[in-house]
C-alpha cells in the first residue's frame, strides 16, 4: 500500500452501513406531518447541530471524538473487518526496512468471532464463541508457537493462547482504541450529499492517517488508512450488527 496523500510519520499510536434515514411524511387523518429532526447528540451545540446534515461529529470537541467514535463501535455489534498491515523496522543506522506484511479476515465481535490472519508464511484461523476456542494454524505458526498439535486444530473450553499472539487484530475495538486514543483528531463539517465523514488521524502538518466513519447516525467506521512509522495500514469495516453464524467455521476447524 502507498502512503496516501502526502501523510507524515507522527509518532506510535497506541497503536449495512447503519446511516439514519429521515422518515417519509406519515400520513395522519388525511393530513401529511414530517416526523421532527434528530435532536442534538450529548456533547453536541444544540444551536448549531442541523439534524439533516448528519451525527454531527465536526461539532463534537476534538478530545471527545476518540470516546464517540469507540462508543459508536461498542453499541454497533459485529463487524466484518478485512485488509491488510505492511510493518516497518528502524535499523540501527534508523533506516526504515519492509517488515511483516499481515492479512486480516474477521467477522464478530469480542467474544465471538472467526479470524483468518496471516503474516509472511505464518497463518493461523480461528474460532471464539462464547466460552470455546477453535484453532488451526499452518506449519509454521505450529512451530513458532512450539505446539505441534496446531497443525490438526485445537479445541478449547476458554481462550487459546494462539488467539492471544494476534491481538489486537481479534478485537476491532481495542484495535481502533490503539489508534485514536491520544491522537490528534479532527473532522470537517460536510459539504454535499455524501454519506460518510473523514476523521483525519493526526495534526494537519504531520497527518498519520484517515478513518472514514458514517455521516448519519453512529459514527461506526468504514475504512482506515494509515501512514506511520511503525507500518501502513488499510481496513475496511463493513455490515455492522449482520447476524452472525459461526456453526461453518466451527465445523471447518473440527469443533462442531
Amino acid at each position: 500500500m502507498s502512503r496516501a496523500d502526502g501523510a507524515r510519520p507522527a509518532g506510535r499510536r497506541r497503536g449495512i452501513r447503519t446511516a439514519l434515514l429521515l422518515a417519509a411524511p406519515l400520513l395522519l387523518v388525511g393530513c401529511a406531518a414530517t416526523p421532527p429532526l434528530p435532536t442534538a447528540p450529548p456533547g453536541i451545540d444544540a444551536e448549531s447541530f442541523d439534524g439533516a446534515s448528519g451525527n454531527g461529529l465536526w461539532l463534537v470537541p476534538q478530545a471527545e471524538l476518540a470516546d464517540r467514535i469507540l462508543d459508536a463501535v461498542r453499541g454497533g455489534g459485529s463487524v466484518a473487518v478485512t485488509g491488510t498491515v505492511h510493518e516497518f523496522l528502524t535499523s540501527e543506522e534508523g533506516e526504515l526496512l519492509p517488515g511483516r506484511t499481515i492479512t486480516v479476515d474477521y467477522a464478530g465481535r469480542a467474544g465471538a468471532f472467526r479470524a483468518s490472519l496471516a503474516a509472511d508464511g505464518v497463518s493461523t484461523s480461528m474460532l471464539v464463541d462464547e466460552g470455546r476456542t477453535a484453532v488451526r494454524g499452518n506449519p509454521a505458526f505450529a512451530a513458532a508457537s512450539e505446539r505441534p498439535e496446531l497443525v490438526e486444530g485445537v479445541c478449547t473450553v476458554g481462550t487459546d493462547p494462539a488467539v492471544a499472539q494476534w491481538a489486537p487484530f481479534t478485537d476491532p475495538e481495542v484495535l481502533l482504541e490503539a489508534i485514536l486514543s491520544g491522537a490528534e483528531l479532527s473532522v470537517a463539517a460536510p459539504s454535499g450529499d455524501g454519506e460518510t465523514l473523514a476523521v483525519q488521524i493526526g495534526a494537519s502538518d504531520s497527518r498519520a492517517g484517515v478513518l472514514v466513519v458514517e455521516r448519519y447516525g453512529p459514527p461506526l467506521p468504514r475504512a482506515l488508512t494509515l501512514a506511520e512509522t511503525d507500518g501502513d495500514a488499510q481496513l475496511a469495516f463493513a455490515d455492522w450488527g449482520a447476524e452472525l453464524e459461526l456453526g461453518a467455521a466451527a465445523a471447518e476447524l473440527g469443533c462442531e
